[in-house]
């Protein structure tokens, strides 16, 4: 997700704070600070979902402006997290193909679809090794769809050249002769 800079420092914050509590010597700590993360969880999914009740209530404006929310990547992955998505995993996961297709098709390669399951997607790259091509892919899906807990993508990695040159064998073959 390319947000800016002040909302990758903010995450970034909240990483090192999740780190330092779980490392904390105290378990009394650890499991309180569990508890007021999952208490305030629970109060923004129920006050999320009133949001949510309230904007489709509107009829067809609400109905696309949901729609809409569900397409920003932040408030998207909100939605994700709260269950709150208007599009399911299969969709979110095609709409990451479907980025992810274009940006590869700049790199005359292509996508295939192995399987899409339950919070799981499988993928491969055909057509180009020219490039690390798979972070490209990972990071559509998981823009569009970061519920997903599995993403294999086989194919597009920079291919290994199997190619030794001559005078490497040479030189080889020079050493092995001398006494």
């Amino acid at each position: 997700m390319a947000e800016s800079p002040e909302f990758q420092q903010r995450v970034a914050r909240i990483e090192e704070m999740v780190r330092k509590l779980e490392s904390s010597a105290d378990p009394s700590l650890r499991t309180t600070a569990r508890e007021l993360v999952q208490s305030l969880m629970e109060l923004h999914a129920e006050g999320l979902g009133r949001i949510m009740e309230s904007i489709v209530a509107e009829g067809e404006p609400g109905l696309r402006l949901v729609d809409r929310l569900g397409q920003d990547p932040l408030v998207g992955s909100l939605l994700v997290l709260y269950n709150l998505h208007p599009d399911d995993f299969e969709t979110r996961v095609n709409r990451g193909l479907d980025k992810a297709r274009m940006a590869l098709r700049k790199q005359g390669a292509t996508l295939q679809v192995i399987m899409i399951g339950q919070e799981t997607v499988r993928v491969k790259i055909t057509g180009s090794n020219g490039q690390d091509l798979q972070s490209l892919v990972r990071d559509a899906l998981y823009e569009t769809a970061p519920d997903a807990s599995e993403v294999v993508v086989e194919g597009g990695q920079k291919a290994q050249d199997g190619f030794v040159p001559l005078e490497s064998l040479l030189a080889v073959a020079a050493a092995e002769t001398r006494p």
